[in-house]
């Protein structure tokens, strides 16, 4: 404890400036050995001071300062190797994408090629089927319609013969006309 107290006294006393300006004399030509004892003891308690109190401190700071120093650099070394990874994984992911966006183009190039021979198809289909039905609709017309002509004809082929008959038949037609039904009959039974 004594030696703190003559310490510190010794520095004050050292430091004071009020002491430096007392000290002074006159100037001498080459200088003073005393003054330059007196720097080299206060330069020292400076640097003693300095390396006692300060010196622990520091070397404390630039060792924490050099540790949060690695720590960044790990990080950002971490944080780096990170990103290139994600980096390659979003490049392969892309590249898989690409490959991915081919297939899906040709399966649906595939598939709009089926389904447009599936459309033909139908459509080819369905107009024979309409060629078809267009067929059976004129045939039926004309069927329907030869019939009505023929029953129009039968009518006025008949109109006409009973007029005729009416106007032409007689005695001996009639006789004819039976004999010759009976004979049809005749031939007709015989087996």
């Amino acid at each position: 404890m004594k030696l703190k107290t003559i310490l510190v006294a010794t520095l004050g006393v050292g430091l004071s400036p009020t002491l430096a300006f007392c000290a002074e004399g006159g100037a001498v030509e080459g200088g003073s050995w005393l003054m330059l004892i007196f720097y080299v003891i206060n330069f020292a308690a400076f640097v003693y001071i300095v390396a006692r109190f300060a010196g622990p401190m520091a070397v404390k700071f630039f060792r924490e300062r050099a540790a949060e120093i690695r720590g960044n650099i790990d990080l950002s070394e971490a944080g780096f190797r990170s990103a290139s990874q994600t980096a390659e994984r979003g490049e392969a992911e892309v590249r898989g994408l690409e490959a991915e966006k081919d297939r899906i183009i040709k399966e649906m190039r595939a598939e709009t090629a089926r389904e447009a021979a599936r459309i033909r198809e139908l459509g080819q289909m369905a107009a024979q089927r309409i060629r078809h039905d267009a067929e059976m609709s004129a045939r039926s017309l004309a069927d329907n319609g030869r019939r009505i002509v023929q029953a129009h004809l039968a009518a006025t082929a008949t109109r006409f013969a009973r007029e005729l008959i009416i106007n032409n038949f007689e005695a001996a037609d009639q006789s004819r006309l039976l004999r010759e039904f009976l004979d049809t009959v005749q031939h007709e039974a015989r087996p």
